[in-house]
């Protein structure tokens, strides 16, 4: 739970800077196997079936849920007021693997100049030791981040929607 805390504190933080610094990229590109902000979790069951675990949490007038698939990939969805169930929204997902790519083929392992290639540059954000450079969708005020955390060598190890949770 600390550990989600921290994550969504950083994704704020990341995407109010974000509106006026970072490079955009297409809201269709920022999804993975299909999945991105605003699909079901009905759906996201219908793409990958069944996770192997699901992790809840709830806040004041909050819910949300984590489907963990593998310990590379993950599904988080929100919603507010309601108990969780299959029809809350998709807001975050986690991929630090090759299994899946974005639509444009961009995936983990691939050099991050593949991304600035396509998108940019996009604004560097460092925390707890880690790189990502993110951005923004350039057809959406939906408050999203998409990040690529890379290696020293430039690698992407990580790629991650979030929102202003």
């Amino acid at each position: 739970m600390k550990k989600f805390f921290l994550l969504a504190v950083m994704m704020f933080v990341a995407v109010n800077v974000s509106t006026v610094q970072a490079n955009s990229m297409p809201r269709e590109e920022m999804c993975v196997g299909g999945v991105g902000y605003g699909c079901m979790f009905s759906y996201v069951k219908e793409v990958f079936g069944e996770p192997l675990e699901r992790r809840t949490f709830d806040g004041v007038d909050v819910h949300g849920c984590t489907w963990i698939y593998s310990p590379q990939f993950s599904v988080t969805g929100r919603t507010f007021g309601n108990p969780v169930s299959e029809e809350i929204t998709v807001v975050a997902f986690s991929l630090k693997d090759d299994s899946l790519t974005l639509p444009d083929g961009l995936t983990v392992g691939m050099s991050y100049n593949e991304v600035v290639k396509r998108w940019g540059r996009g604004e560097l954000y460092e925390y707890d030791g880690r790189r990502c450079y993110f951005y923004v969708p350039n057809d959406s005020d939906i408050p999203m981040t998409l990040s690529f955390y890379v290696d020293d060598a430039a690698t992407i190890t990580e790629i991650e929607l979030g929102t202003d949770f």
